[in-house]
């Protein structure tokens, strides 16, 4: 059993709700009635229901062809993803659930906290071809709570998941379900549902609402909370993904890392300056942990894309599986580096500080208007870019130039992560701004990567050499290839730098 994207409506009906012909949605020919099934599902959580708050289930169920432990994480609004897992005993949760939910629950112990039994009637519809469009079903559920105290509920739903056709089919149903008289239902899931009285006593969400709409003349510092409540977001959200090796995980979570520690250091006067040096430190270490995991990644298909456009005449011995066994064996170390980061107890403590932090109270000019605050901070962070690339501007090509320009690399990125922090407040003009922002990073990134490859390139070319290998030959070509890809990206940033730093492009929070 593995993982699923399940992408669902759910609709409130009464016992007297006929369901309609489904046959008479656009594009269905078939509403074919499967029998008729009983499920029993233990919905698992904490006692002050961690899991539920974050709109998380997880789930041991019985019966239809779905059995089994069901942890499904929230991707959007009517989207989870839904890792499945066999029976096996009742107890205790598959492990690699529990790891999964670790971000979420802190330590804190599960237990069962509701049981459902659903008597299901399903109808699949399909168009001509025999395609699975979507599947609706008609629940009749009786849930009660479990613990202390016992509550019991009967309700009938329906729902309606998304299956192989184009999600304009869910519209297409919800039309002829709601003339009928069936109604969205008000509850995110079942459990939800369930658990109604006792969740509407816990306390929120792990991460708080942002403030709806952003204006100059809003405290600048709940400008700055509504972008960190993003990136706590981003980050919560990834860890369980990293933890399966989804695509592109290890990636999100970095950089909502990075631009969580950017953000603290350029709007730093809003924070106690222990807690940023602290958070610095911390953030800086769980990014450094991804980064191998990351690199290792961007690097075996960098390198691969690389040998494939060398003529064969300059490819010599197996250079392709020297390289590839070199950046695997890198990957793996990585992957179980960043594991063992993200099941640390530092980790979960980051995790706290950080919840804390979006949570409480900012200091210093944090409350005063956006527009009074904000425009010099960003100023501040941008004549430190300048500074940067002041010093490196005149020292020859080598080491020292390349250090200063790596440095000049991460205050672009603090610059642009700057501009997107006040994007909401001033629009336009800070959205084109991040972007100029990008491309210069973009440009020092490219000269950055290039000077790592070179490093990786020189060390094995050695050992090949020592070795007497031939790939020895074609190594040597590949880090001519790096010599010229950082030189022209550094030309191409200092081509860049006299139109980039105008003050054209600033006129919108430098002031006169």
């Amino acid at each position: 059993m593995g993982s699923s994207r399940e992408i669902e409506r759910k609709y409130s009906v009464d016992q007297s709700f006929v369901l309609p012909r489904l046959t008479q949605v656009d594009g269905v020919a078939t509403a074919r009635t499967r029998r008729t099934v009983t499920l029993e599902a233990v919905y698992y959580d904490s006692d002050d229901l961690r899991l539920a708050r974050n709109r998380i289930t997880l789930r041991r169920r019985t019966g239809g062809d779905d059995a089994g432990w069901h942890l499904k994480l929230p991707v959007a609004p009517g989207v989870r993803d839904e890792i499945h897992r066999p029976l096996g005993s009742h107890d205790p949760v598959p492990a690699d659930l529990v790891d999964l939910a670790t971000v979420h629950l802190r330590g804190a112990e599960l237990r069962p906290v509701a049981r459902l039994v659903t008597l299901r009637t399903a109808r699949r519809l399909r168009d001509k071809a025999g395609c699975d469009l979507a599947e609706v079903v008609d629940d009749q559920v009786t849930a009660q709570t479990l613990g202390a105290t016992t509550v019991v509920q009967k309700w009938r739903e329906i729902e309606v998941e998304l299956g192989s056709g184009d999600p304009g089919v869910l519209d297409a149903v919800e039309a002829v379900l709601t003339a009928a008289g069936a109604e969205l239902s008000a509850s995110a899931s079942k459990l939800a549902q369930v658990l109604g009285p006792a969740l509407s006593g816990a306390p929120g969400p792990d991460v708080p609402r942002a403030a709806a709409k952003l204006r100059r003349r809003t405290p600048a510092g709940e400008v700055v909370r509504a972008y960190l409540i993003a990136q706590v977001e981003a980050l919560l959200a990834t860890d369980p993904r990293v933890r399966l090796d989804a695509p592109d995980a290890v990636h999100r979570m970095r950089v909502a890392c990075r631009r969580t520690r950017s953000t603290l250091r350029t709007f730093a006067p809003f924070f106690p300056a222990e807690l940023v040096a602290h958070l610095d430190v911390e953030l800086r270490d769980l990014a450094g942990a991804l980064s191998a995991a990351r690199d290792a990644e961007v690097q075996i298909d960098y390198f691969t894309g690389r040998l494939e456009d060398l003529p064969a005449d300059l490819l010599r011995g197996d250079v392709v599986g020297a390289i590839s066994a070199r950046l695997a064996a890198d990957q793996t170390a990585a992957r179980a580096q960043a594991l063992e980061m993200l099941r640390s107890e530092r980790y979960l403590t980051l995790v706290e500080d950080l919840l804390a932090l979006v949570n409480g109270p900012f200091v210093g000019r944090s409350g005063k208007p956006a527009e009074k605050v904000l425009p010099g901070l960003l100023h501040d962070a941008d004549r430190r870019l300048s500074r940067k690339v002041g010093r490196a501007a005149p020292l020859p090509v080598g080491a020292e130039r390349d250090e200063l320009l790596h440095s000049a690399r991460k205050q672009a990125k603090r610059l642009r992560y700057a501009a997107e922090v006040v994007g909401p407040v001033y629009g336009p003009p800070a959205a084109a701004f991040a972007r100029l922002a990008e491309s210069m990073q973009e440009l020092l990134g490219t000269h950055q990567d290039a000077t790592i490859a070179r490093g990786l390139l020189r060390d094995w070319g050695v050992e090949a050499q020592t070795a007497g290998e031939p790939t020895a030959y074609t190594l040597g070509v590949l880090l001519g290839l790096e010599e010229c890809r950082a030189r022209t990206a550094e030309r191409d940033f200092f081509d860049l730098w006299p139109d980039a730093s105008a003050r054209r492009h600033r006129r919108w929070f430098v002031r006169r």
